[in-house]
């Protein structure tokens, strides 16, 4: 299997999903209506929140695949 390891792909993810994050708070910040702030809670603080625990997972995984942990 010569694909990227599943810490990189992980990282790729949880990137894209900060992003995503990023996209929607800067819409609010931007246009700032009851709609979209409301699509900001609801939908982007539970992406950010995903992309932390792939985050700190993908660390973990790098860390013990490197035996310092």
């Amino acid at each position: 299997m010569t694909g990227t390891p599943i810490p990189a792909r992980v990282l790729k993810i949880a990137i894209v999903l900060t992003f995503i994050f990023d996209v929607l708070a800067l819409v609010a910040l931007v246009h700032a209506t009851p709609i979209v702030f409301t699509v900001l809670m609801f939908v982007g603080q539970p992406l950010f929140v995903v992309a932390l625990v792939l985050f700190l997972a993908a660390l973990l995984a790098d860390l013990r695949r490197k035996e310092l942990l």
